[in-house]
């Protein structure tokens, strides 16, 4: 009778340019605009480029000096567990790190304190991934430490840090949406609060937005009762915003809501064009009442010189007649 044997392994694909797989847990993705990164010491390299996930190198310019190392210290990194399957390290193609050091400061159980996952003396791979083992250490920082390359100038060339995560981090996380057990999908954020949540800015060519909210057409309809000017003008003056519309305090706390902006704004439009109408209305009314008196006033100024020109003739027939007496 044979017996069946159930095994089970783990192993990890050193992650480089010349593999497929192996970045898909890295909690490190995008680290420069998820967490607090810096970089300190000699040299500089492009942050953005050691976080991306496309494994293409960025080169310093300057050489590492061996008293002031380079030190890149990556903090605020969610806190897993690395137990027994977690995998540290660095990636590049040229002026590869041979001496180097990588650190994870251990919050576990309040230990707060640096631990050394690997210090490195005589790198001669173009990667290098080190085990966070034994325990159970929970790693709230990362830092990494480089003195010497192999070029001859101690430059240094790095394409990818990594942190990978297994059971703490979901695939490529952070790298484009997050989902929730609501259903709601976030881009940018790791807490949407509606089926689509973005933080950060949208382009895009077109956006229709469906929406039960009555279209305001009704302010054209006979029976609408339009405010007044000085009612609205005593509100401004009150509240510092137009009415319905709401103010800064409230759109801080809760947002705007654009679908119902865009028809209140609408609203107060239609509302404009219906006191424009109104005002040309008194102004055309103004300025036919205005014709209307300078005729009047014409009339009777033809009036008043008649009447003077029949009382210069009364007085000289009167005058007349007194002198044949």
């Amino acid at each position: 009778m044979k017996s069946s044997v159930f095994g089970q392994t783990e192993a990890i694909v050193p992650p480089s340019n010349r593999s497929a797989s192996s970045l898909e847990k890295n909690v490190l993705f995008f680290a420069d605009k998820r967490f607090k990164v810096s970089q300190s010491g000699s040299i500089t390299l492009d942050l953005p480029t050691l976080f991306n996930g496309q494994l293409f190198p960025t080169y310093s310019s300057a050489s590492i000096i061996l008293q002031n190392p380079y030190v890149i210290l990556i903090e605020d990194i969610p806190l897993y567990h690395a137990q027994e399957g977690a995998w540290i390290g660095l990636t590049t193609r040229y002026y590869m790190a041979t001496k180097f050091k990588i650190e994870v400061f251990d919050v576990n159980d309040g230990v707060n304190q640096w631990r050394t996952i690997a210090d490195v003396s005589n790198n001669a791979a173009w990667h290098y991934m080190a085990r966070i083992s034994p325990g159970s250490v929970c790693p709230s920082k990362i830092r990494f430490t480089i003195y010497n390359t192999n070029d001859t100038q101690n430059r240094l060339g790095i394409s990818e840090l990594f942190y990978i995560q297994p059971e703490g981090a979901q695939a490529y996380d952070g790298l484009m949406v997050r989902y929730n057990s609501q259903g709601n999908v976030g881009i940018g954020t790791n807490s949407p609060m509606a089926k689509l949540a973005v933080d950060g800015n949208i382009l895009a060519k077109e956006i229709k937005v469906k929406t039960d909210i009555t279209v305001p057409d009704y302010v054209f309809e006979p029976d609408y009762e339009l405010n007044s000017l000085d009612y609205i003008a005593d509100y401004v003056k009150n509240n510092k915003h137009l009415p319905e519309i709401p103010s800064a305090k409230e759109i801080n706390k809760d947002g705007l809501d654009l679908a119902e902006m865009n028809l209140l704004l609408l609203k107060k439009v239609e509302e404009m064009t219906l006191y424009a109408i109104q005002q040309d209305k008194e102004i055309k009314s103004q300025s036919l009442k205005s014709v209307e008196q300078k005729n009047l006033l014409e009339e009777q100024r033809k009036e008043i010189a008649d009447m003077k020109r029949i009382g210069k003739l009364l007085e000289q027939r009167i005058h007349q007649l007194e002198s044949k007496k």
